[in-house]
Parts: structure tokens; sequence; C-alpha cells
């Protein structure tokens, strides 16, 4: 059964987010990328993971967000943890002291899209069933109005978060490794965001945008926000489905976390009550900013302009996709 999204109040109620929180190791290369050949750039290093930087953009937006992620006793546990506090994010990781803090490593071409990645992320495999069973995290989970999971979890875990969360609940993909984890929770997702490839996989269907949606119903989903880069995101909601443009990018800085965003804002938004219509609009645009001029305080009265300077969605054959 569908909830109904929680309205915020005066007093905004605290989102919860289970997932991945590690160092980012970007380099970009300088010149026109040459495959299989060593390119001049830049490596900089810094802190990210699809909930984290989930959490990051809702934090923009002024939400009050808590992440729940899993961390090492290293230097790149310090580096997250440091991350955290300057955004003003509630830290409730579980740490294993002897263990290495999950790190990504991307190599991006001169225009910034990415190349190839290298994920190190082992340690989110301590996040059992059992460890997300303990007292306090079940509590938190219960009483969050809304949790946003990522598929860094394995699907016991995400199991496990489905059952203690009792409001709204969704979900990122991640990659195409790892989406086919989110197959058995995917009825219990009140959405879930992931890419065109990620769907592809998901579903095993290499038909049309229209083939894929219909799969996804198949397969249990509720809503779902399908991105392809700069090109229109699929929107599944219920049984309509529409595509929407996303603003177009004049001065492309850096594509990393901007799926993510798309999907926090869009997250934050529905569950304040807007319509999946709406709330696309506004993450889109909140992934435009965070890609060129990035995201600061100024940012929602941006992304409100921003989002209804947006053409209007097509719908998908008549509305609908079964």
């Amino acid at each position: 059964m569908t909830r109904a999204a929680p309205t915020p109040g005066a007093t905004q109620p605290e989102l919860v987010l289970v997932g991945a929180a590690h160092v980012d190791r970007i380099a970009r290369s300088s010149v026109p990328f040459r495959q299989g050949a060593s390119n001049p750039g830049v490596l900089r290093q810094g802190v990210g993971g699809a909930c984290l930087n989930a959490a990051v953009a809702l934090r923009s937006f002024g939400a009050r967000v808590r992440l729940i992620s899993a961390r090492g006793g290293d230097p790149g546990a310090l580096a997250v943890i440091d991350e955290l506090a300057h955004h003003g994010i509630d830290d409730d990781a579980i740490v294993w002291l002897d263990r290495a803090t999950a790190s990504y490593t991307a190599v991006l071409d001169e225009t910034g899209e990415l190349v190839a990645a290298v994920a190190d992320m082992a340690i989110y495999d301590m996040l059992t069933a059992r460890a997300l069973s303990r007292q306090h995290v079940r509590e938190r989970l219960a009483a969050a109005p809304a949790v946003l999971m990522d598929a860094n979890l394995s699907t016991p875990a995400l199991e496990t978060v489905c059952t203690y969360a009792k409001g709204f609940r969704a979900a990122i993909a991640v990659s195409q490794a790892k989406v086919a984890r989110l197959r058995p929770v995917l009825d219990r997702l009140d959405v879930v965001f992931l890419s065109l490839a990620e769907a592809r996989a998901l579903t095993d269907c290499n038909g049309s945008i229209l083939k894929i949606a219909h799969a996804l119903r198949e397969l249990g989903t509720r809503r779902a926000v399908v991105t392809d880069g700069p090109r229109a995101v699929t929107v599944i909601d219920g049984d309509s489905a529409f595509q929407q443009q996303p603003a177009s990018i004049a001065n492309l800085q850096d594509v990393t976390g901007a799926g993510d965003t798309v999907a926090a804002v869009t997250f934050l938004a529905h569950v304040a009550g807007q319509p999946l219509q709406h709330a696309i609009c506004l993450g889109l645009a909140a992934a435009a900013l965070r890609i060129t001029d990035g995201l600061d305080q100024h940012s929602p009265w941006r992304v409100e302009h921003m989002a209804l300077a947006l053409p209007p969605p097509t719908r998908l054959s008549k509305d609908t996709v079964a």
C-alpha cells in the first residue's frame, strides 16, 4: 500500500539516509583523453558516495539529515567525519577501526565526462542485516518520515532497512553491477532512482524506453526516475510515464554526484508533497547547478526559477506504460 508523503511543518523532520560515504579521488584530463595512454591532468581528493552526495544536496535545501554508513579507522575516515560536520549532517556511522574506509577513484575526460572508475568498497559489506538491526538504528529508521538508501548495501541490508523504515522509502541504484540488489525490494520502495544503463541491467531489457518502463512496472516498481546523461529523463509514476528535458549545460565542471543530486532534491520535494512532475524539475535544476556553479545557500531560489523555465514534459504512449 502506498503511504502519503509527509508535509513539512514549522519544525522540519529529520530525513535518514543509509549508504555510501567515502573518499573520492577524481582525475581529470586537461587534454583530449587518449585511452591506454598517460594523460596530463589534475587529481583532486574529496569525500563522496551516493548517500553522502545526496545528504549534501539535501542540506543545501535546508533539510535536516542523518546519515547511517560504514567507515574504518584510517585517515579516510577523518576526511568523511570532517565533511559531515562541515555540512551539518548528523553522523550515525558504524565504525570498524581495523578496516579501511571505502574509496572511489574516477577518471574524467577533458569535458568532465566519466571515462573509468575503481570502487574499493568492501567495508559496506559489513553493513549486514544484523548490523542494521541494532536498537539505535531501528529507532532512527522507524522514526524517520522518509528514508533514502543506496545499492552499496547488500540485498539483505536493503530488506532490513525497508522493514524498519515506516515512512516514505526511496533508493539510488548506484551502478549496473549493483542495481540487481534492488530487485527484491522494488515493490517496497516508493520511488527508485537509476540511470538508463542501470534500468537495462535491472530489467534485462534492451528495447525502447517504453518497454523498459513496462519491464520496471512488471518487477513491482511504483515510481522510477531514469536518467540518461544530458538527455531527457524518463519518469514512471504509477501507470503513467513521461519524459522531461533537463536544463542545458554551458560550463560543465564535473558530472560526479549529478545523479545523486537529482535523486536527493526530487526525493525532498516529493516527500514534502510536490507532484513527481514538479519534483523532478527541481531535481534536474539542482543537478545542473551542482555540476556547474555548485550548490550553496542560494540554490533553492535559483533552482525554483530554473525548474519553472524547463519545457513541459512529454507523455509516453498516451500516459500508459502497461
